[in-house]
């Protein structure tokens, strides 16, 4: 399985990350879109997650700014595919008792790259799932990794520049 973005002078394109022109509470919502090649024969659904480690230093965990299961298995995952999406999406860490922003909305939307210092890579990984993930709106990303043990098929990740 083989997952692409298209980047603009090596970055993911401004309009989703933090110089965005729609936003929410200040944060981008606008997901990027993702194209996914070679999708096993066997898969049934698509899920994604995107990470960025390099928040780390800063912040003592990874931050979460997506998370999606139960895709329906397509070539092209579209722009804005986030707020248009019905299946189940999880909580970013913008939902975290760490962070002070009272927005439901993110419990299970994306809320893009928007890096405080420096260039940030993001981790985007994109699973083939054999069945359906047994997730609701708000999940946490500890059960659906807990879920991808049994489902995932297949996996790939892209690791996506932003500033």
């Amino acid at each position: 399985m083989q997952i692409e973005v298209a980047l603009a002078q090596g970055e993911l394109p401004t309009i989703y990350t933090n110089q965005a022109t729609v936003r929410r509470s200040g944060q981008p919502i606008i997901s990027f879109p993702i194209t996914v090649l070679d999708i096993p024969t066997k898969t049934r659904f698509l899920a994604l997650s995107l990470i960025d480690y390099d928040a780390v230093p800063r912040t003592a965990f990874p931050f979460i700014h997506w998370l999606a299961a139960n895709i329906p298995v397509t070539n092209e995952i579209p722009e804005d595919f986030s707020r248009l999406f019905l299946g189940p999406q999880g909580q970013n860490t913008w939902t975290s008792r760490f962070y002070h922003l009272n927005e439901p909305y993110f419990k299970a939307h994306y809320a893009g790259p928007n890096p405080p210092d420096q260039l940030h890579h993001y981790t985007l990984s994109v699973y083939a799932l054999n069945a359906s993930l047994n997730l609701q709106n708000g999940f946490y990303y500890n059960n659906f990794l807990a879920q991808l043990d049994t489902h995932a098929i297949a996996m790939n990740q892209l690791t996506i520049p932003a500033s």
